[in-house]
């Protein structure tokens, strides 16, 4: 059976892919990028085109070759300002390969150094830096961290925000960090290298989400708002939009005639009315409509019973009845008068004057005779000419004419005539009350104000045609139609009583609410029709908005994330456990290992977990003893450390703290064999670990690179090379020894006896000290194993090959420098005096030998 190889698992599923992604997948895997935003927003745009979800072949074409990550260095940490109560502008270097070791006791300052670094790379657990707290006005923290990415200088400010990418790829420890071990969950970064081109496409796949959130957010700036009362129906058809609304619906939607434009503005004004107004108001206002409008109902019943067929006919009739009286009174008069030499007495003009000339004759102050009078010395009222026989003869015969019951009658006739018609003329159809009611008729039904108004007018043509048809020539009016107009303002009248009676707070509020709701539907009615073309833009923004999320659907990273886990599972995953398992049984961890998590954008996630835990509490935090957690997080650090292919630098601060010894030289060796294919820096104040840490490098034959933190009276944060005398091994013991005896040897003459003495007695110091460390390190460590509390029986065979020379050599030089070194006041009697440096030569010569010696016994 031929094993799938993961490059033949991804080429299977990127041919699954959309043609987009499978395109972006070759050009990755040519090494081309998407940094230009212009390519980037060329890949949205496809997106937004129809087929950009369709497979297409291209992957194919797909070149898997391994991609080396780039190597990141530290090269040093300067012009240190304000950080803790560091010394400024102090320089901390470190080696570019092999191991940097920085020690500093407690209190120098080593760990302000650190946190600048842990601040600017990557740390599971974040520490404020902060300024000198104890001192007024101190500025703020500052530094510049120098390093190296291949083979490329570059160097940053301290504080960085955001991180820099590179600086990620240097890994940072310390015991804060080992805890999150415990409690977070892990994300390792070793994966197959094929597997960083799924790691592309998803860097892609998050610049185009990017883009397409730009857009999308500009989108919502376009969005329409137009403010719409809630719930009216304006509003719900707006909230209701979507792509497929049609320009009809749109038309349809925004239809508001000049009609309506009336409509609303009375509506406006009721509502202003009602809510100037309150419950009794209202109430109040209903019964005087109600009364306005029953009394326009009395009025136009009397109007139409005025002008109605009977009264017109009665009215007729008085006419013919006056005119046919007054034609009998004519003929009679005719009759009277025929022999007077002027025609036309008894026609209503002479009757007329005869009526003024009486009313003038008894007017005549002081006159006391009947109208006509024709006694003696008698005038004619209108000529002041005396009355002769015949004139008084006719006066005589014009009164019996006057009071004749034929001309009465007619006077009579023509009186009811005429007062017919003077009631006729006195209607009147536009009276204050009239106006009023109409007034208040309006306020409640416009429909019904208008056909009564129309009436009105009926009803004054009707009466000026009747009284044209009875004065003049006029047609004879026909009768007028009935109506329900009455009926209906009484309906009106009652209901509005009705209202009225019913009318309290909640019923004026119920009112109020009403009214405001139909002002509302055509205000909101209005805004709509004046923004049509703008809604119909909004469906437009609609259908872009809906291609813009298909697209953001498109570039989601599930699936690439998915395929990414799966495969890690399959290719890598087994080797991660594998090699954590390994790391904690190398610092004696037994029953702990890796459970997984699943993938988040295409990396692996798991914690560590105990194996065989039976109880629901039974978790590493739990269960494992303090130096036992510091194990598994140092283990879980190495297992990253470990799988990063960039092999990029790696920093510890005080690391062991809490372990036992056993467990302290497993991590020196640890440490150790790192710093055989990378950069690591330590930096610690516990003089037995870096005893380890050299003996480890020497090992491992890594080259070390020593610094020294030191406090300078109150001052912390002095950076000096190598280490102090209590922290140096052997082979640097010897070569401090050797440079002291060459720096003696050139002073010698400029020195006063006590000032030889001193130098003296120190460097003799040294030397016996440098001989106790000697049998400590080389023998009695080398027999007895500490990390494991055991002799060691394969080294036992080295104590048969120290011979009798070996302790004589070793007696009379230990014993010599111990005379020589200022450990006891010197006898009077011995008279000491300082040997020269050539002797310290031939000592030094003998302790360099005999540990030459010894470790060929290894």
């Amino acid at each position: 059976m031929v094993e799938v190889t993961i490059e033949q698992d991804i080429r299977a599923w990127a041919l699954t892919r959309p043609a987009w992604q499978q395109d972006v997948l070759v050009a990755l895997s040519r090494g081309e990028t998407y940094d230009d935003p212009a390519a980037v927003a060329k890949l949205a745009d496809r997106l937004l085109m129809p087929g950009s979800a369709v497979p297409n072949n291209a992957a194919q074409n797909l070149t898997l070759g391994t991609v080396e990550p780039r190597q990141v260095s530290l090269k040093s940490i300067c012009n240190v300002k304000g950080v803790n109560a560091l010394a400024p502008d102090q320089t901390l270097t470190f080696a570019p390969a092999g191991l940097t070791l920085v020690y500093g006791n407690n209190g120098s300052g080593k760990s302000g150094y650190a946190r600048i670094i842990k601040a600017m790379v990557s740390a599971r657990h974040s520490s404020t830096v902060l300024p000198d707290v104890y001192r007024d006005g101190s500025p703020d923290p500052s530094a510049e961290l120098e390093y190296s990415v291949g083979d490329q200088a570059l160097s940053e400010k301290f504080p960085t925000d955001p991180p820099v990418p590179d600086l990620q790829q240097v890994r940072f420890y310390d015991e804060y960090c080992g805890d999150e071990y415990l409690s977070r969950d892990s994300t390792v970064t070793y994966r197959p290298s094929s597997l960083t081109l799924l790691d592309g496409l998803i860097t892609v796949c998050g610049k185009v989400r990017e883009e397409l959130q730009r857009r999308l957010a500009e989108s919502d700036q376009r969005r329409l708002i137009l403010n719409l009362p809630e719930g009216t129906a304006a509003s719900v058809f707006l909230s209701s939009l979507t792509p497929s609304t049609s320009d009809q619906q749109i038309d349809d939607a925004c239809r508001f005639t000049s009609e309506d434009a009336d409509v609303l503005g009375k509506a406006i004004q009721e509502v202003a009315r009602l809510e100037t107004s309150d419950a009794s108001k209202e109430r109040a206002r209903l019964h005087a409509d109600a009364r306005h409008i029953s009394t326009l109902k009395t009025q136009l019943a009397e109007l139409e019973d005025a002008l109605c067929a009977d009264r017109l006919t009665a009215v007729g009739k008085l006419k013919d009845e006056a005119g046919a009286k007054r034609a009998a009174a004519a003929v009679a008069a005719a009759t009277s008068f025929d022999d007077l030499p002027l025609a036309g007495v008894g026609s209503e003009t002479w009757r007329t004057l005869w009526r003024a000339a009486r009313d003038y004759a008894v007017s005549i102050p002081g006159h006391g005779h009947e109208f006509p009078d024709v006694g003696d010395d008698a005038r004619c009222v209108l000529c002041q000419q005396p009355l002769g026989d015949n004139a008084k003869d006719r006066f005589t015969r014009f009164a019996n004419y006057m009071t004749d019951t034929t001309e009465s009658d007619a006077v009579a006739a023509e009186r009811l005539f005429d007062e017919a018609l003077a009631d006729l003329r006195s209607l009147d159809f536009t009276t204050h009350a009239t106006t009023n009611a109409l007034s208040a008729l309006l306020a409640h039904d416009e429909p019904l104000a208008t056909a009564v108004q129309q009436r009105l007018r009926t009803l004054e043509n009707h009466r000026n045609d009747a009284l044209d048809h009875f004065t003049a020539s006029g047609a004879a009016v026909a009768p007028l139609s009935a109506t329900t107009l009455g009926t209906q303002l009484d309906e009106l009248a009652t209901s509005l009583t009705a209202r009225a009676d019913t009318t309290d707070v909640a019923g004026f509020q119920s009112a109020l609410t009403a009214a405001q709701s139909s002002r509302d539907e055509l205000a909101a009615s209005q805004i709509l029709s004046k923004n049509k073309a703008q809604i119909k833009a909004e469906v437009a923004r609609l259908k872009e908005l809906a291609q813009l999320n298909n697209a953001c659907s498109a570039v989601d990273t599930k699936g690439i994330t998915r395929k990414a886990t799966e495969l890690t599972g399959i290719y890598a995953t087994e080797q991660i456990r594998d090699h954590f398992t390994r790391e904690t049984a190398r610092m004696h961890l037994e029953k702990v290992t890796l459970r997984q998590l699943g993938g988040q954008k295409g990396q692996v996630r798991q914690i560590p977990a105990l194996v065989g835990v039976r109880h629901k509490d039974g978790t590493a935090r739990a269960v494992l003893s303090e130096g036992e957690q510091t194990v598994l997080g140092l283990a879980g650090f190495f297992t990253e450390a470990e799988f990063d292919s960039s092999k990029s630098a790696v920093v510890f601060d005080d690391p062991v703290t809490s372990l036992d010894h056993v467990r302290r030289d497993k991590v020196a060796d640890r440490l150790a064999h790192l710093a055989t294919s990378r950069q690591v820096i330590v930096f610690t104040h516990d003089v037995a670990f870096l005893t380890d840490l050299l003996k480890s490098a020497a090992s491992a034959e890594v080259k070390v690179t020593p610094h020294t933190i030191q406090r300078r009276g109150d001052v912390p944060g002095h950076v000096a090379d190598g280490f102090p005398w209590k922290a140096q091994d052997i082979g640097q013991r010897l070569n401090t020894i050797l440079n002291k005896i060459a720096k003696l040897t050139k002073d010698r003459q400029n020195l006063t006896d006590d000032e030889y003495e001193q130098c003296v007695n120190k460097i003799a110091g040294y030397l016996s000290e440098t001989w106790e460390r000697t049998v400590t390190s080389e023998i009695v460590n080398r027999v007895y194993d500490r990390s494991k509390s055991e002799v060691r029986p394969q080294m036992v065979r080295m104590l048969a090959k120290i011979t009798d020379e070996d302790n004589v050599e070793y007696q009379e030089g230990y014993g010599k420098t111990s005379k020589w070194a200022l450990r006891h006041d010197k006898a009077e009697e011995t008279n000491y005096v300082a040997p020269e440096p050539n002797e310290l030569k031939s000592e030094y010569d003998r302790l360099n030998a005999w540990h030459k010696r010894i470790k060929s016994y290894q």
